[in-house]
């Protein structure tokens, strides 16, 4: 679990629920290894190098995998790294400084050097191969999965008081595109759907992201568009199933697991046709250019006013996400394990 236990989202919910899943098998025998919890790069550091080594001197694994991108000094054992996307390369501005640097001066190295590297998309492992300069032979795609709790969750049509919700799931980073959304409801004609829909932002809060709170009451939105904040785990199925439609008109991703779930509980999706997002979602959500203002503007009012479509996407929704188990996933990891194992025993 290195640093994938300080993440709520992405790394994070990998982590754990592949941790879950395979400690539900009885051909594996997962056991967890710990680095420090809090941002520190001296302290980062000094795990990676020696920390690590340690904590599994006294009861050696067979493969020690890193379910995020940061892999530690352990040339013991066969190194097995998951890594989401090359985001950090592509748009350095929304990870923090000592990310940036790892990722540009030792994540390289680090994943030449792992047994093998997990990614969850096509999308993703070219963008691997182009960035870091891998062997696309090395690199295993292994789709992620959705917690059970959305697969399970009834799915019933929003409260038909007020005005329509649209749902932006996550924080606001720079290419997650919150700035188109919030232009294309300011720009929206008077007497259109889009003029009077609300915007739920959930996963941050106003106050951590001032420049789009600034934005927001410049362009005379402040009565629309609500912060929800941090939203528990356990309360997403329901906010997904309260909205009309999520929106997410990200930049690039590596794989995509808010629109998905929005999916899986039967809300309907307009999200941008960029990076892994076609891929996932295939042809259950409106996909449109997020750098095109106008695309989104009209996909968004096309699927406001247009029952029938939505309930289509709901279908499609549904039935598209339950194609994605942790199960699955779990299943399709071991045999990467045994495929590192196998090559190991064959090299030595």
């Amino acid at each position: 679990m290195t640093f994938a236990n300080r993440n709520r989202g992405g790394s994070g919910v990998y982590g754990r629920a592949l941790l879950g899943a395979l400690q539900s098998r009885d051909d594996v025998k997962p056991w967890v290894v710990e680095g420090p919890r809090k941002s520190d790069p001296v302290g980062t550091m000094r795990w990676l190098v020696r920390g690590a080594r340690r904590s599994i001197a006294t009861e050696r694994p067979d493969v020690l995998h890193c379910p995020s991108f940061v892999a530690p000094w352990v040339d013991a054992v066969p190194i097995v790294i998951t890594v989401h996307d090359a985001a950090a390369s592509r748009y350095p501005g929304d990870h923090p400084l000592e990310w940036r640097i790892y990722t540009r001066f030792v994540m390289p190295w680090r994943l030449r050097a792992a047994s093998r590297i997990i990614t969850g998309s096509e999308f993703a492992k070219r963008e691997l191969v182009e960035v870091y300069r891998l062997d696309p032979g090395r690199v295993t795609v292994i789709p992620y999965g959705l917690d059970p709790e959305f697969l399970i969750h009834k799915a019933g049509a929003p409260s038909v008081e007020g005005p329509p919700v649209m749902l932006f799931p996550g924080a606001p980073i720079g290419r997650k595109n919150l700035d188109g959304v919030l232009r294309a409801m300011a720009a929206a004609a008077d007497g259109s759907a889009l003029a009077g829909v609300k915007l739920d932002i959930s996963g941050a809060r106003a106050q951590d992201f001032p420049e789009h709170s600034r934005q927001i009451r410049s362009l005379g939105l402040e009565g629309r568009v609500r912060w929800l904040g941090s939203v528990p785990f356990a309360e997403l199925p329901a906010v997904y199933c309260a909205a009309t439609l999520v929106v997410y008109p990200s930049l690039y991703e590596g794989f995509g697991f808010p629109p998905l779930e929005a999916m899986a509980v039967g809300t309907p999706v307009v999200a941008s046709d960029r990076g892994s997002l076609p891929e996932v979602l295939g042809d259950a959500a409106v996909l449109i250019d997020p750098a095109t203002p106008r695309a989104l503007a009209q996909a968004l009012e096309g699927l406001l006013t247009n029952s029938d479509l939505r309930r289509k996407l709901k279908d499609k929704g549904m039935t598209r996400a339950r194609q994605f188990t942790w199960e699955k996933c779990a299943a399709r990891t071991v045999e990467a394990y045994r495929e590192v194992l196998g090559a190991t025993r064959h090299a030595s």
